[in-house]
């Protein structure tokens, strides 16, 4: 049997409300050469009932013998996939018709880029990506957090097999995978044409696990800061953290350590274009201020404006969409 040029991979776990628009998008897509790899982590709902219920000889579908978790399932499907390319699809998501043709498109004109995301529509919020799409861009701004909209992504199946997913790091294991790709030269892209319908709702595993998640979160951006080379000794780990992600509010000395680190990471050896590390310490500096400033006991929004004010920043819009 031929290999397809595409391996989907579609991780379903209690899924019913949606899996059966998401399959059927991607059946629909006009870039036809690929097999959809359905793996069921053992759903209680009858989602398995409604993927068993299309008769179309490119699902490959997989029911897991115990619930192991989404990533788990990930690495399965990179495990079977025979696909040239990989790509990546969420059970309550909806691939637009051309997805999967443009992608393709992109990926085989720029032999250098490893993998690519699109752009999205969202439903059920009102959230704008607004992820950049050149590689240099997106490698900085995963100095700020994820770049590619995970159920988005096509990729170049040896990649991904060499790479994988790290299971510890769900449910932010796109975000390290993706810094951990970045950190060692592969370069990644976007398309600025939204080709994603992204729903949030309530049920969402990142909203289940926004603690674990974000824990996991913090140590793939450290990896990217560590790019730059700062001290170690004097900055430790956990002190980078608290300047990069400050979870609390701070004091005055506090607010002062973290700006003289990031003045020396200006003008410290690291992989980034200039602009796009004096765009990053920006957003960074005005999260230190507003972490000082609700010490003061100031409502968010308050805290949000005085650390404006403080900063002096002329990019105020810029900074207010990015800094969420």
């Amino acid at each position: 049997m031929l290999a397809p040029k595409i391996s989907v991979l579609l991780p379903v776990y209690n899924a019913a409300s949606f899996i059966g628009e998401s399959i059927q998008s991607i059946l629909d897509q006009t870039e036809s050469d690929f097999e959809l790899l359905i793996i069921d982590d053992c759903s209680t709902d009858n989602s398995f009932q409604i993927i068993e219920s299309f008769q179309d000889p490119r699902i490959i579908l997989h029911k897991k013998k115990l619930n192991s978790g989404y990533t788990e399932s990930l690495n399965w499907g990179i495990d079977q996939a025979r696909g040239k390319y990989i790509a990546r699809m969420d059970a309550d998501d909806v691939s637009l018709p051309q997805r999967f043709e443009k992608q393709l498109l992109f990926l085989e004109k720029n032999q250098h880029i490893a993998m690519c995301g699109t752009d999205a529509i969202v439903k059920g919020s009102n959230l704008k990506f607004n992820y950049p799409c050149e590689p240099e861009a997106i490698q900085a701004n995963l100095l700020l957090g994820s770049s590619l909209i995970h159920p988005s992504i096509l990729g170049r199946a040896e990649i991904f097999k060499a790479h994988k997913y790290n299971i510890a790091k769900e449910p932010a294991e796109d975000y390290d995978l993706f810094t951990r790709l970045a950190a060692s030269g592969i370069q990644l892209a976007n398309l600025e044409e939204p080709l994603l319908i992204y729903r949030v709702h309530t049920n969402q595993i990142s909203k289940v696990q926004n603690q674990k998640q974000i824990g996991s979160a913090q140590q793939s951006m450290l990896r990217m800061f560590k790019l730059f080379e700062y001290d170690r000794i004097q900055y430790s780990d956990e002190t980078v953290l608290s300047y990069i992600w400050p979870t609390r509010s701070i004091n005055r000395g506090q607010l002062k350590a973290g700006l003289v680190f990031f003045e020396q990471l200006k003008n410290s050896k690291h992989p980034f274009t200039k602009k796009e590390v004096l765009k990053v310490i920006r957003i960074k500096r005005y999260n230190l201020f507003k972490a000082y400033v609700k010490q003061m006991n100031f409502g968010t929004i308050k805290a949000s404006f005085l650390a404006l004010r403080l900063l002096g920043l002329s990019h105020w819009r810029q900074i207010l969409k990015l800094s969420y």
